[in-house]
Order: C-alpha cells, then structure tokens, then sequence
C-alpha cells in the first residue's frame, strides 16, 4: 500500500520535531504519524516528562515567532 502525500508530511513533521528537540538537548520519547485515518493523519505526542514540556514551549514559540515572520514578509507592501 503506497502512502498518501498528507501520509509523508506527518511523517517528516514527527522527524523535524524529534531532531528540533535533539537539537535542544533533549530526546523526545514518543512522538509519532497517527495514520489510522489517512486523509487526515495526525501527530501524537505520548507522556512527556517536564524539562521535555518546556523544550516544547521553546520550540513551538521558535516556529510561532517564524511563522509570524513569513506571513509578515509575504504580506503585500500598501
């Protein structure tokens, strides 16, 4: 069975959360595709413990503060 687009975008996803995580030091124990329903996968994270809960605050602030960004610069000039 080949795998959907949305299937490889969940996937990469879970990958770039576990090296953003290795990145900071820590090492993410569970984070994984949910592929059970295929036109819409999701991301799962299992029990993290707590200095893991704050890296992910840092991370997720890092992509909120990128995202802002791009959107910013992708804004047409008046």
């Amino acid at each position: 069975m080949n795998a959907t687009p949305a299937e490889h975008v969940a996937e990469r996803v879970a990958e770039t959360l576990r090296d953003d995580f290795a990145a900071h030091g820590v090492r993410l124990p569970d984070v994984r595709a949910d592929l059970s329903d295929p036109r819409q996968p999701r991301l799962e994270l299992g029990t993290i413990p707590l200095g893991t809960g704050f890296a992910l605050l840092r991370v997720l602030t890092d992509y909120q503060r990128l995202l802002k960004a791009e959107r910013r610069r992708k804004r047409p000039s008046p």
